[in-house]
């Protein structure tokens, strides 16, 4: 009985790896999110922030109807792996003296260009979270104008 059930979960997850589909990743995402790149960060921080901002923009791009999937990491090299969906979000945030930069980059998944950029710069983290919201709003409508196409 335990073998038949090993031999039914392996047989499921080689069709899942065969047809392309990530286990992580449901077939039918818009855009695929990943940690963001944190840079110059000795106290940790910096780390909160990008989580909390990744976290922002998940919420509000699954609020305006866009299909979320995550992955473990994602950045220009690994954008394959954001596959089968059609966009991606790659971030980096690092402190400069006095602040921190944000910067969001939607990029289209099979070309791997960049198809939008959300940046901003704040001595106030709580201004830096909010970029994920913000930047929502205008990738949920180019996703909205380009789903079909």
């Amino acid at each position: 009985m335990v073998h038949s059930r090993l031999i039914l979960i392996a047989c499921a997850l080689t069709f899942a790896i065969s047809s392309g589909a990530s286990p992580m990743q449901p077939a039918n995402s818009d855009v695929a999110l990943a940690p963001f790149a944190v840079v110059g960060d000795q106290s940790g921080d910096l780390r909160k922030v990008a989580d909390q901002c990744l976290e922002q923009l998940a919420a509000a791009l699954s609020a305006k109807g866009v299909k979320v999937a995550r992955q473990p990491s994602l950045d220009e090299k690994t954008l394959a792996r954001a596959k089968p969906a059609r966009w991606a979000v790659i971030g980096r945030f690092e402190r400069a003296k006095d602040a921190i930069k944000a910067e969001l980059r939607l990029m289209e998944v099979a070309t791997g260009d960049e198809m939008r950029s959300y940046f901003n710069a704040s001595a106030d983290p709580k201004e830096i979270v909010a970029l994920g919201a913000r930047a929502a709003e205008r990738i949920a409508l180019f996703v909205q104008e380009h789903r079909s196409g």
